[in-house]
């Protein structure tokens, strides 16, 4: 728990944060670091096609190492897709919530 002070501290860092530069203490208060959402999904993007890759050349060769290798590859690019649903829109073009 912070003291009325550590309180009154962290107000006056957030006014000057949001005098300063507004852009910046908007993507921290949404949480996301800048960037954060396109470097996501390019690394989503790129698992996918690495998992797929050795997937493929697993088949190819019937080294059924690359093949498992790739299907669990594949599961961990299902769960960031997963993981981050939400995210093909910015917060800001979604628009209004339901209710």
């Amino acid at each position: 728990m912070l003291s009325h002070h550590e309180r009154q501290e962290l107000e006056r860092i957030q006014q000057w944060f949001e005098h300063d530069d507004p852009d910046l203490a908007r993507q921290l208060g949404e949480g996301e670091s800048p960037g954060g959402v396109l470097r996501s999904r390019v690394l989503r993007y790129v698992t996918d096609a690495l998992a797929l890759g050795l997937i493929v050349l697993g088949a190819m060769t019937l080294n059924f190492g690359l093949i498992f290798f790739g299907a669990v590859l594949l599961a961990v690019a299902a769960c960031l897709h997963v993981a981050h649903w939400g995210d093909a829109q910015p917060p800001a073009a979604r628009g209004p919530g339901p209710g």
